[in-house]
């Protein structure tokens, strides 16, 4: 009696194996990709956060919003045009000297630290491989971020595309429209 004991798999059972593996990874690749969407989301959420908080403890300080220039209208700061005055005023620094010297400006003439402005807050140019030190971006390299600052007093805000938002200062970023990248979401601090 001569037996075939030899073991192993079949083509059929290796490509089944493959196959379910395939599946698998089809279903969990995306999962993967919208948690960490989520997750920067978040993480960009918590930074407008921190920048509101900042804004809130300088009015605290000095009895009035910055960047405030009118008593009858909300005001709005854009981050991709005015990072460097928002980082000069709620840092009472300046990132653009090579020395990063203190510095009174947009009405911080106590040079209070309101905010200290970590890396991963900052714009990084893929193309030099370079972090800006005075531009500010999200954690999706997105530069079109407003603050909106109830500068008339009436205790409403109102945020474009939104409801109208009962806060001092709120937050919300959109995607920048001089870019093509599909990862930026729209993201509104208070919703």
């Amino acid at each position: 009696m001569n037996k075939d004991t030899s073991k192993g798999f079949t083509l059929i059972e290796l490509l089944m194996v493959i196959a379910i593996i395939g599946i698998l990874a089809g279903i969990l690749i995306p999962t993967v990709g919208a948690v960490k969407k989520q997750a920067n989301i978040a993480a960009s959420k918590a930074q407008l956060s921190n920048y509101v908080t900042a804004i809130t403890m300088f009015k605290g300080e000095y009895g009035y919003y910055p960047f405030s220039t009118s008593s009858t209208t909300d005001d709005s700061v854009n981050l991709s045009t005015d990072s460097l005055a928002f980082i000069k005023t709620l840092s009472g620094r300046d990132p653009s000297s090579t020395s990063n010297t203190k510095v009174a400006f947009g009405g911080n003439r106590k040079m209070v630290a309101f905010h200290s402005f970590g890396e991963s807050e900052f714009y990084y140019d893929e193309a030099t491989a370079v972090v800006s030190s005075t531009q500010l971006a999200d954690r999706f390299n997105n530069t079109n971020i407003t603050i909106l600052i109830d500068s008339n007093g009436d205790g409403r805000l109102d945020v474009p595309g939104q409801s109208q938002v009962k806060a001092g200062v709120t937050a919300y970023a959109l995607d920048n429209p001089s870019t093509t990248d599909e990862e930026e979401p729209d993201y509104y601090l208070n919703n």
